[in-house]
């Protein structure tokens, strides 16, 4: 089992100094409190380990304790168990002349966010994701290409490529025109189309497969993916003439608008509850959260399946789930041979697990 063993924290949001140790033979960590306590705060600190802006989507200008206006240094240590390997991860966010700089350390040797990724994945469902079942199409692709991107190293890869890519056709669009360099620049830039198009439908064929099979006590639901400029990949040569051809007549239009009319946003995700047949956007509420939560339970089991090593993190369980099927939830989580974190206001929401979590009651 992976877990957090010991984690400290210094001048990082309502934190000025905490430190916790943990008993390794728990595997579910319950951190409860009033509203206003810290209890995302604390789980907030280590998601950076995983996302450039943690769980809330913090910019690192607001992650500073209140009222603190000194140059000081944000510090945050996580000593996680794996096996029989110890790892002592640690981020320092400095702040110099109103710029900051932040440093990513594995064993004291600098370390990227997405080879921290190698060793541990940090997994999260919290309240301010659930406007990704309703508002948009952007959030739900980004939504899914974030969840891609734990899996598949590669197609993190051929996103950042392709954005600097796009900024390079813009420029080139701006000043010079070459037309021959654009002709190479946008050949490129169709062949990561292709491939992040391709990678997209395998994944959600792949998660489908795995909430029909492993999720039957949730949400029977299918992810889609659509795109007016075809059908299928079924034929890669004849689309990447497509694309192509549909950069090339975008050139003029693109270099007034200042963006790429034809891009990998042209994707719609369409999530279908298979019961009724109709897209969650029509659904209530609660069956949006039940969903986002079967997506999110059916990418850990597709990590499980690929021996990749996570934390599941569920801020505000349940305001996800009622108290009636928060059972099924933790029946779920527990077959994952990993550590689960969740956050609550009262003890009393988690009696399920009472003889089985490791409690934490912040006052």
């Amino acid at each position: 089992m992976i877990g957090i063993e010991k984690l400290y924290i210094e001048n990082f949001k309502s934190y000025r100094n905490y430190s916790l140790s943990l008993d390794n033979k728990y595997k579910h960590i319950v951190i409860y409190g009033h509203n206003g306590i810290g209890k995302t705060n604390l789980i907030d600190s280590f998601s950076f380990f995983s996302n450039s802006k943690g769980l809330r989507g913090s910019s690192l200008d607001t992650i500073l304790p209140k009222n603190q206006t000194s140059n000081i240094t944000t510090k945050i240590r996580m000593i996680v168990q794996s096996d029989r390997n110890i790892l002592n991860f640690s981020l320092q966010i400095n702040k110099e002349d109103n710029k900051f700089k932040k440093t990513l350390l594995l064993d004291n040797k600098k370390i990227s966010l997405s080879n921290i990724k190698n060793y541990i994945k940090i997994i999260w469902l919290s309240p301010y994701m659930d406007k990704i079942m309703y508002e948009g199409q952007t959030l739900k692709r980004n939504f899914l290409d974030k969840m891609i991107m734990q899996n598949d190293s590669y197609f993190n890869k051929i996103i950042l490529n392709n954005k600097k890519d796009i900024a390079e056709r813009f420029h080139i669009l701006k000043t010079i025109k070459d037309t021959k360099w654009l002709d190479v620049i946008e050949k490129k830039i169709a062949k990561d189309f292709y491939d992040i198009f391709n990678i997209r439908r395998k994944y959600a064929e792949e998660m489908n497969s795995i909430i029909c099979s492993k999720l039957k006590k949730f949400r029977e639901i299918k992810i889609k993916y659509k795109n007016t400029f075809f059908d299928d990949l079924i034929d890669k040569d004849r689309l990447l003439d497509l694309f192509i051809n549909e950069l090339r007549k975008n050139r003029e239009i693109d270099e007034i608008t200042k963006r790429t009319n034809f891009s990998i946003n042209s994707d719609e995700v369409n999530i279908v509850d298979k019961k009724n047949n109709i897209n969650i956007e029509a659904c209530s509420t609660g069956e949006q959260k039940i969903t986002l939560l079967t997506i999110i339970l059916a990418n850990c089991w597709k990590l499980k399946k690929d021996n990749s090593k996570f934390i599941l993190l569920l801020d505000e369980a349940t305001s996800h789930i009622d108290r009636s099927n928060f059972g099924k939830l933790f029946d779920e989580v527990d077959k994952f041979d990993t550590q689960i974190w969740y956050t609550g206001t009262n003890k009393s929401l988690f009696q399920v697990i009472e003889n089985k979590g490791f409690f934490i009651h912040l006052q």
